[in-house]
C-alpha cells in the first residue's frame, strides 16, 4: 500500500469516527500527529524500520475516542529514511524510502453492554477487545482477539492491559499481552511532564517471546498541554534464527494533540 494510501484510510478513519462520535454521543475524543527523529535506526528484521545509514523520521496519527458501548483506537505511522527495511536493513532485500503501519483496535465494555458497574479491586471496567494490524513491509498482517481490563491506578489517567489470541500471515494460534499507559500530568516546578508506555510481548514460533516497549516522556510547551516535546525510546527484542536480538532506538519527539 503506497504513502498516499495510508494517509488517506487514516484521513478516512479519523472522519468516520468523529462522525460516529456526534451519532453516538461520545464519552470523549482525542486525535493527535507526532513526529519523530532517531539516529539510532539500527536494522530490525521483523519490524522493518532499520535504515542503511541508521537515520529515520517517523510522522505519525492517532486518534481515540470513547462511544456508547466501548472505544476504539487507530494508529496510523509513516517511516521515513534512506532504504527502510531493505537489505541493508538487514531483511527482505526491498529499496523503499518509505515503509508504514496501522492499526485498527476497537473495544467493547462489558460493564457498557450491560449497564453494570463490574469493578472491583483495581480493576474499573472489563472489555472485549480485538486488534488489527498491517504493514507494508513484508506485507504483514495480524488478527488479535482477547479480553482487556481498566485499572484504577493513582498517577494515571489511563491504564488498560489485556491478553488476546493471535494470528498472523506467518504463524497461528500465538497470544498477545498488550499494554497502555498514561500517566496524568507530573508537575516539577512550573512545568508538567506526561508518561506514556506501550508494551506488547507476544509468542511467535520461531522466533520465541517478542517483547515491544515503547514508552515516552514529553514535556508540554504551552498551558493546555497540547503541543509536547520531549523522548520515545523503543525497546525490541526477540531471536533470529536461534540468536538473541536486541535494539534501543532513542527519538526526538514533538506531539500536537488537536
Amino acid at each position: 500500500m503506497s504513502t498516499m494510501r495510508y494517509a488517506a484510510c487514516a484521513a478516512i478513519a479519523a472522519c468516520l469516527l468523529g462522525g460516529a462520535g456526534t451519532v453516538a454521543a461520545a464519552d470523549f475524543q482525542v486525535a493527535s500527529v507526532s513526529a519523530l527523529y532517531t539516529k539510532d535506526a539500527k536494522a530490525d528484521p521483523v519490524l522493518g524500520t532499520g535504515t542503511d545509514n541508521e537515520h529515520l523520521s517517523t510522522y505519525q496519527f492517532e486518534y481515540f475516542g470513547g462511544f456508547k458501548y466501548g472505544d476504539v483506537y487507530v494508529d496510523a505511522e509513516v517511516f521515513h529514511g534512506k532504504n527502510v527495511g531493505g537489505a541493508g536493513a538487514g531483511s527482505f532485500a526491498g529499496n523503499s524510502s518509505f515503509q508504514q503501519l496501522m492499526v485498527f483496535n476497537p473495544r467493547l465494555s462489558l460493564g457498557k453492554l450491560s449497564g453494570r458497574d463490574l469493578s472491583f479491586g483495581p480493576i474499573s471496567d472489563i472489555s472485549l477487545i480485538a486488534r488489527y494490524e498491517r504493514a507494508s513491509y513484508a506485507d504483514f498482517r495480524s488478527y488479535n482477539h482477547g479480553v482487556s481490563f481498566n485499572f484504577k491506578v493513582p498517577g494515571f489517567a489511563y491504564f488498560e492491559s489485556g491478553i488476546l489470541r493471535r494470528n498472523t500471515n506467518f504463524y497461528h494460534g500465538k497470544w498477545l499481552w498488550r499494554s497502555v499507559l498514561m500517566s496524568s500530568a507530573l508537575p516539577v516546578g512550573s512545568q508538567k511532564f506526561h508518561f506514556n508506555l506501550l508494551s506488547l510481548v507476544n509468542g511467535t514460533g520461531a522466533n520465541g517471546t517478542e517483547v515491544f516497549l515503547r514508552p515516552e516522556l514529553l514535556w508540554e510547551l504551552d498551558d493546555k498541554g497540547a503541543w509536547q516535546l520531549g523522548l520515545r525510546a523503543e525497546m525490541h527484542r526477540y531471536k533470529v534464527n536461534g540468536q538473541n536480538y536486541s535494539r534501543h532506538s532513542p527519538s526526538l519527539m514533538l506531539k500536537w494533540t488537536m
